[in-house]
């Protein structure tokens, strides 16, 4: 399951940040993996979102209630960070044991004065991979494309996010279609780079 972090003033300026993989992610002003610049009452190091495990969900289990996202936030500023769950009323990061909360999806997150304020989402990620069978495609894909909660089809439909291929790949229906969809292509290579 990737999971994403967005501004939600998309005019701020502010960068949409993607998270692929188990770690920690800082949130803050500078050196951070997360940047925030829209609000001056956001910390060098605001916040940390702590991934614990990436899941893998198919298309059809994606009912935002029951996703488990296995995702801390962590408050560590001046300021405080404030979420807001399912359209309630904020709550300061403070006032929970340890500082810090679960994120679910949805959730939006507020740091500083409150000026900066993301949501935080799943963001399906489904690659189409040509082949007749997916038996077909080596375990190393397979876990490579699980490890950062993605799904693998070999059925192209139009929630394809990206269409994962080879050098050997044939010229197919399919294949044009998804290249008439506009679907990214990326290669196992790109599984690597977004598997650290």
């Amino acid at each position: 399951m990737v999971w994403g972090v967005f501004p939600v003033d998309p005019l701020s300026g502010e960068d949409k940040y993607y998270i692929f993989s188990r770690g920690s992610y800082k949130v803050g002003r500078k050196g951070c993996d997360v940047i925030i610049n829209k609000d001056k009452g956001v910390s060098r190091i605001h916040a940390e979102i702590f991934v614990d495990e990436m899941i893998s969900l198919y298309p059809l289990q994606r009912s935002s209630s029951n996703i488990n996202s296995n995702v801390r936030i962590r408050d560590c500023s001046k300021y405080g960070t404030f979420i807001n769950k399912n359209g309630g009323s904020k709550e300061k990061l403070h006032e929970f044991p340890d500082k810090e909360t679960t994120l679910k999806d949805g959730d939006l997150i507020s740091f500083g004065t409150g000026s900066a304020t993301y949501r935080f989402s799943y963001v399906p990620l489904q690659l189409f991979v040509y082949c007749s069978d997916l038996i077909q495609v080596n375990a190393s894909i397979q876990e490579k494309v699980s490890s950062i909660g993605a799904y693998l089809t070999s059925n192209f439909c139009l929630e394809c996010t990206h269409v994962l291929v080879h050098n050997q790949m044939p010229l197919t229906k399919d294949l044009i279609d998804a290249i008439l969809a506009k679907k990214p292509l990326v290669t196992d290579g790109w599984l690597e780079v977004h598997n650290y």
